[in-house]
């Protein structure tokens, strides 16, 4: 399957692909483990796939 790496992820993507809730990956953002997102539209957070795609290859 083809994924863009530029696309939009959004923060339930982002939790089930790393299997932890919505407060783990705040606490991870906010302490610097993860990184902050990109677009934050309408109180909405999103993502570029390859930053978190990068991110998972360094872990």
């Amino acid at each position: 399957m083809y994924l863009d790496d530029n696309r939009l992820v959004k923060k339930p993507e982002i939790q089930k692909l790393l299997g932890v809730s919505r407060s783990t990956l705040g606490r991870w953002i906010k302490s610097g483990k993860f990184p902050p997102p990109v677009l934050i539209q309408n109180g909405r957070s999103r993502w570029r796939f390859k930053d978190v795609h990068e991110w998972l290859s360094t872990k």
